[in-house]
């Protein structure tokens, strides 16, 4: 549906002098990215962002969060798939237009991580 655009299933850690930290694949469903989120999410600005760009969040250990967005504005993963905005909307719009088994399936997937 275009969500892995911004959050990416893996990272891969660089070299380092500690061997577990060394070249390691990270499963943590992010770029670590700024994008822009829409008008809609601008409310804060941090460093170098403008008030609209958001670091992708991780959705790794998503399953124990109960309030979803930078600001709590989601209490379900649907709920937050339907706040994303700007370089988001396409991602939300292939969910909206997805057959209830698909997206069913990717929420299941989400709820699993």
């Amino acid at each position: 549906m275009g969500c892995a655009s911004c959050h990416r299933p893996a990272l891969v850690t660089g070299q380092n002098r500690v061997r577990a930290l060394d070249r390691r694949v990270v499963v943590a469903y992010t770029d670590l990215l700024l994008h822009d989120m829409g008008a809609s999410r601008a409310d804060i600005c941090l460093g170098q962002a403008s008030p609209s760009e958001f670091r992708t969040e991780p959705l790794m250990g998503l399953r124990f969060v109960k309030q979803l967005m930078h600001d709590g504005a989601a209490g379900t993963i649907e709920q937050a798939i339907e706040l994303h905005d700007g370089e988001a909307a396409r991602a939300r719009e292939s969910f909206a237009r997805a057959s209830p088994a698909a997206r069913e399936a990717l929420l299941e997937f989400l709820r699993s991580l």
